[in-house]
């Protein structure tokens, strides 16, 4: 007797399986780790997973891998988010290239085993199954990621786990997707010369969210040191130890923009004393080249030749480029 199956072809149970983990993910918009840690149990109530990654590609054969998760790692299993690059006949390639699941069982693991390992190097995955995150756009499906889960143990995964995990990266992609339109939504309220959500952030704002973090980070190991002297805990010393080393971190983390790099300096140095200024009026105030003309008393078409020539020699295509090149001084310097 036949099992009966969906109309997506999946059997009952995974069909059921797969409709909770699509509630759990679309419920995770906004918070990337819970998104992903949940999409790692959601799969591992479906078949063993004892590893698992998330990355996203970026220019010049970079990776940014901000989950990564292996049983084999002491306490937490939890691996810290890293950038690094792949080459062009590993697994990452691969996936670029094809657009489609890969599989342990489609070379015995060659492809997988090509790559950098991670989690215990020393014990290589027997069974995998990594696949690519799609992003819609005009021009069609776009390839913006991958993601694996990797086995111990030979001969875990089937077709139907492959393809549930397939299903399961639609999801994602539409949490990913609609965090994209929530922002385009909101830069539409913005006022005039405000920065974009959707561009790259600059060195300025990754540097004030990360110090946001760590501020977080901080108050709570205070809280966790103030618990720990009121209770005697022999771990009050490696608790103000790891206080200390967080505050390392912040000290270490603003000196990133305590002062212009020389290369900025050399790139400011490029520019004429009237470029420096109009540079400054649109990095600062967002102004438009109307304001800025009647701001310096030339003419609005004296003011587009000297845009186009800062943006050539700060090697940027648009004006919110120009922010991003200045955004480590506070003010026009002063020569």
């Amino acid at each position: 007797m036949s099992v009966p199956r969906s109309r997506s072809g999946f059997s009952p149970e995974v069909a059921a399986a797969l409709s909770q983990a699509d509630r759990g993910i679309r419920a995770r918009v906004g918070d990337h780790y819970a998104l992903f840690d949940y999409w790692r149990f959601a799969m591992s109530t479906l078949c063993a997973v004892d590893a698992f990654y998330v990355g996203f590609y970026r220019d010049d054969r970079k990776i940014v891998y901000p989950y990564t998760f292996d049983v084999t790692l002491p306490v937490k299993q939890y691996i810290p988010p890293e950038v690094s690059g792949y080459g062009p006949k590993g697994q990452a390639a691969w996936i670029l290239r094809h657009r489609r699941a890969y599989t342990f069982a489609d070379d015995n693991g060659a492809l997988l085993h090509n790559g950098a390992a991670f989690g215990d190097e020393k014990r290589p995955s027997a069974d995998a199954v990594t696949i690519p995150v799609f992003e819609r756009r005009d021009a069609g499906q776009v390839v913006i990621g991958l993601a694996s889960m990797q086995s111990y143990k030979a001969g875990v995964y089937t077709g139907e786990h492959a393809r549930a995990f397939e299903w399961t990266a639609r999801s994602v992609a539409t949490v990913l997707a609609r965090e994209r339109e929530d922002a385009l939504d909101r830069e539409e309220l913005a006022p005039p010369g405000a920065g974009s959500e959707t561009d790259p952030p600059t060195v300025m704002e990754v540097v004030q969210d990360v110090s946001a973090i760590l501020a977080a980070l901080h108050a709570g190991i205070c809280e966790l040191e103030e618990a720990a002297a009121l209770e005697g805990s022999p771990l009050l010393g490696r608790v103000r130890r790891l206080r200390r080393r967080c505050e390392q971190g912040q000290t270490a983390t603003m000196d990133i923009i305590a002062r212009p790099s020389l290369r900025e300096e050399n790139l400011l140095n490029s520019l004429s004393s009237k470029e420096r200024e109009i540079a400054f009026l649109i990095a600062r105030g967002g102004m438009t080249n109307k304001e800025i003309a009647a701001r310096v008393f030339v003419t609005e078409s004296t003011i587009k030749g000297h845009v186009s020539r800062i943006l050539r020699k700060l090697g940027v295509e648009q004006r919110s480029g120009i922010a991003a090149r200045l955004g480590h001084f506070s003010e026009e310097p002063h020569w």
